[in-house]
């Protein structure tokens, strides 16, 4: 990846967080007749074991090969997908549909060298994510409301502020990321039910919306 570094992740933290999300979940829906998705699994260590075994079925797709293993050996129950997932959402090439959908995207822009345009956090394929969803699902997905080092990558900032359309993105307040992504989700056909923010760290959060499509 280009522009982003794993650094030293808190994976405790990320797992008490998840957790976290969960409780607030089952109190509202019955979160273990889900099929759910991890839609960028890594090793599956960080946060999908704090649902994996919470749900009805979990899907795991991963893009490097070199994660299959550790995968399987992490999440015994699921089932493991070595591909891209961003095309994969965006030219609809999955036929199954997901109850719950989990993005834990890098930050920064990102990609590998056989790709001719770097992507950039959840932006290239969340329009698209109603092509994974039937008639209602729950999304939970990384927000960057305060990008680190950010002067360091103006491209990074360029496609944050095409994205967000705002010219100061340097930080971003949660209602207006709330309001932002209630007005994208509506656009593709989805309203929002409820939503929730749960802290990460202090870059970024997890926001979870449940949608049904209008």
């Amino acid at each position: 990846m280009k522009n982003w570094k794993d650094g030293n992740p808190d994976k405790k933290l990320f797992h008490e967080r998840m957790n976290d999300i969960i409780i607030f979940l089952e109190k509202r829906v019955d979160i273990s007749e889900f099929d759910a998705l991890e839609v960028f699994g890594r090793a599956g260590d960080w946060h999908t074991i704090a649902y994996a075994n919470r749900v009805k079925s979990l899907q795991v797709w991963e893009i490097d090969k070199k994660w299959k293993n550790t995968l399987k050996k992490n999440l015994p129950n699921a089932k493991i997908k070595i591909q891209n997932s961003i095309k994969t959402i965006s030219e609809n090439l999955e036929t199954s549909k997901f109850d719950l959908i989990v993005i834990d995207n890098p930050m920064n822009t990102w990609g590998t060298k056989k790709e001719t345009n770097l992507y950039c956090e959840h932006f290239d394929f969340i329009k698209h994510i109603g092509n994974i969803i039937d008639k209602e699902a729950i999304l939970i997905f990384n927000v960057n409301k305060n990008p680190f080092d950010y002067d360091k990558f103006p491209e990074w900032k360029k496609r944050r502020e095409k994205f967000y359309e705002r010219k100061r993105t340097s930080k971003l307040g949660l209602q207006f990321l709330i309001k932002f992504y209630e007005k994208l989700f509506l656009k593709i056909g989805y309203k929002t039910v409820f939503q929730k923010i749960f802290k990460r760290h202090k870059y970024s959060d997890y926001f979870v919306f449940f949608l049904r499509k209008n």
